[in-house]
């Protein structure tokens, strides 16, 4: 495969470092699979059909484990979306931290302070995301014949409660309102929009809403630069 040869690794460590830290970013992805698993839930499971039908068991079992697959790395990705607004030291130069680099919702969800009022509802449906979104919506069988029992308790079958991952999904985004307002100013423009291209004295504030534009990164690369180049001076 061809590389591109404007990208030494100084720049791709700058790049890693610059879209890592930034909430912006984490919260763009979020909303791209939200957006993708609110199309495939349309698209297979009309609106008269969501709930409670027992002709839409099929698709619950088909298209179910992708949709909640969508879903859970939306969710994912929106608790790190918080979590990096707090601590932008969780990404490295190099590397993510183990603290946001796995997949553990529950886990996650409780890190970003949102577990302060327990509820077994919310315990339960962030363990049937997180099932989805290592195993069931991607593969047949876990790697090991003991975490089948997961299977068993992430059932499709008339048992998607959309009501629910969309109280889930409200609760979440209310709560990165509510931290980090600033990625919801329609006044703040991303870094790669025409209008809001880097400079070479333009440095983004880390909290602003850098939500970067992953079809051409020529502009994300100028501002990692512009970035380490400030913090040499």
């Amino acid at each position: 495969m061809q590389t591109n040869p404007e990208l030494g690794e100084e720049t791709c460590r700058s790049l890693f470092g610059y879209l890592g830290k930034h909430p912006g970013p984490w919260w763009l992805s979020s909303l791209r699979l939200k957006e993708a698993a609110d199309a495939l839930r349309d698209n297979c499971w009309p609106r008269e059909r969501q709930h409670h039908d027992v002709d839409a068991a099929t698709a619950d079992f088909r298209t179910g484990p992708v949709y909640m697959l969508l879903m859970g790395m939306a969710v994912e990705a929106a608790l790190k979306t918080i979590l990096v607004a707090e601590d932008p030291n969780l990404v490295g130069m190099e590397k993510i931290s183990n603290t946001i680099g796995n997949h553990r919702l529950r886990k996650l969800w409780n890190l970003t302070g949102l577990g302060k009022v327990q509820s077994q509802q919310t315990d339960s449906l962030l363990d049937r995301l997180e099932n989805c979104l290592v195993i069931f919506g991607r593969y047949p069988v876990s790697k090991k014949a003991g975490d089948m029992e997961k299977m068993l308790n992430s059932s499709f079958q008339g048992q998607l409660h959309f009501d629910q991952v969309a109280g889930l999904w409200t609760r979440l985004e209310k709560h990165v309102k509510g931290t980090i307002p600033e990625l919801f100013d329609e006044t703040t423009q991303a870094p790669c929009q025409p209008s809001a291209q880097m400079s070479g004295d333009s440095v983004p504030n880390r909290r602003s809403n850098q939500v970067a534009c992953f079809r051409d990164s020529t502009c994300c690369r100028k501002a990692a630069t512009n970035d380490k180049e400030t913090k040499n001076e």
